[in-house]
């Protein structure tokens, strides 16, 4: 999807977030003047610009779709007379110019608009429009990112804008140098387009992007676990894996193809490592000095306690585990279950194995089903009358048998 293509819902968007700043201004402004100069932004001195920019404010308000008028037009020509570098007198003149033979002579207008001020709505409104007309993606996303500085409001509309244009192609070229230099509102846009699953894999990549050089923006925060979670449950695995790689998961051994399986560290980069259960009755928690995964479950809990996403070829595995519990753990009760994590390849699921106090072995075969990601998981199933299950896991490991490599 080309900017030009996605104009209609963006000026939608910009256009009712200046008129809510445009009636913010005029319902202030005779009982708080200064409030509505602030939003308006007019220059000292320069009152007939401020009076068309109020004036055609309060028409857009009714009308969004409205255009500056004569008298707006010969007020900001005044104003323009005795002060060129008034922000309102240059916006309202821009505006007023829509043949395609003025549109050069309007930019202009709205270039230079731009340069004396970028706290005025109507000039950060054209500015975003222009470059999404002429397909400038680093222009569109650079206003965007001006605009989303000037306070909440115009954060909370235009953030939303980026958050869905980083669908777009040519996107991560353009957002990487304004995210790398971590503006103020770049928390809340990573909050933003973790919610959005046309930007996933955008922004997969935009976040690799900017932890490389210069930006090394290498510390795991919470937008970013809810980011690589999204994009396992979206089906993007793959970049997925290749953000939680760049971000520092350390790459599964022969020896042991999962993640953290001596439980020694606390897991930051779910699903490739340890996605732990916390429900009301189930859950489960890593002690790294410990080096053990304890689960508790109580009567009526299924599902699983503790979980990561792995690539498996075809062949036979060794799974291996050293488990204490301080009660004996029925058959069926805790098991460790591989399944395709594929949409459309549930053929790949393997038979649960049952994982039995002490330390154990089993061999596992994974078909050749054409599945490339499973989801290995530690799985109860307690029965609603039992009285549930407390369990400490020192190790899990996964081993190929075969030559067939793995991971």
């Amino acid at each position: 999807m080309t900017v030009r293509r996605g104009i209609g819902w963006l000026i939608a968007i910009g256009v009712a977030l200046v008129v809510a700043l445009w009636s913010y201004a005029i319902a202030n402004d005779k009982r708080a003047p200064s409030r509505a100069l602030a939003i308006a932004v007019p220059t000292p001195g320069t009152a007939q610009a401020s009076l068309a920019y109020d004036v055609f404010a309060a028409r857009s308000a009714r009308d969004p779709k409205a255009r500056a008028n004569a008298a707006e037009v010969q007020l900001a020509r005044a104003a323009y007379r005795s002060e060129p570098l008034s922000v309102p007198a240059l916006g309202i003149l821009a505006v007023s110019m829509t043949s395609g033979e003025q549109a050069r002579q309007r930019q202009a207008l709205l270039d230079l608009a731009g340069k004396i001020s970028r706290r005025n709505m109507l000039v950060n409104n054209e500015q975003i429009k222009a470059a999404a007309l002429r397909g400038d993606d680093r222009a569109f996303f650079t206003w965007l990112s001006r605009v989303m500085l000037i306070g909440n409001q115009a954060k909370a509309a235009y953030g939303a804008a980026m958050a869905q244009a980083t669908a777009r192609s040519g996107a991560v070229e353009a957002l990487t140098p304004i995210i790398g230099s971590r503006p103020s509102w770049a928390e809340y846009y990573w909050r933003l387009v973790v919610r959005q699953p046309a930007s996933l894999a955008n922004a997969a990549q935009l976040r690799l992007a900017v932890a490389r050089a210069p930006w090394s923006q290498l510390d795991v925060t919470l937008t970013d676990k809810q980011l690589l979670l999204a994009l396992g449950r979206n089906g993007h695995l793959d970049a997925a894996y290749r953000l939680a790689v760049g971000l520092g998961l350390s790459r599964s051994a022969a020896s042991n193809l999962l993640n953290n399986g001596d439980f020694g560290a606390v897991p930051e980069l779910a699903p490739f490592d340890w996605q732990l259960s916390s429900q009301g009755n189930l859950g489960a928690s890593i002690d790294p000095r410990e080096k053990n995964l304890l689960i508790s479950a109580i009567g009526g809990a299924r599902g699983a306690a503790a979980q990561q996403l792995l690539q498996l070829a075809p062949g036979r595995y060794s799974l291996g585990w050293k488990i204490a519990a301080d009660a004996m753990v029925k058959p069926g009760e805790l098991v460790a279950r591989v399944a395709c994590a594929e949409r459309g390849r549930e053929d790949g699921d393997l038979p649960p194995v049952p994982l039995k106090p002490g330390d154990a072995k089993a061999i596992i075969t994974v078909p050749d089903s054409g599945c490339k990601w499973y989801w290995f998981a530690i799985a109860v199933a307690i029965p609603d009358d039992a009285l549930g299950i407390d369990v400490n896991l020192e190790q899990m490991s996964l081993a190929p048998l075969t030559s067939a490599p793995a991971g």
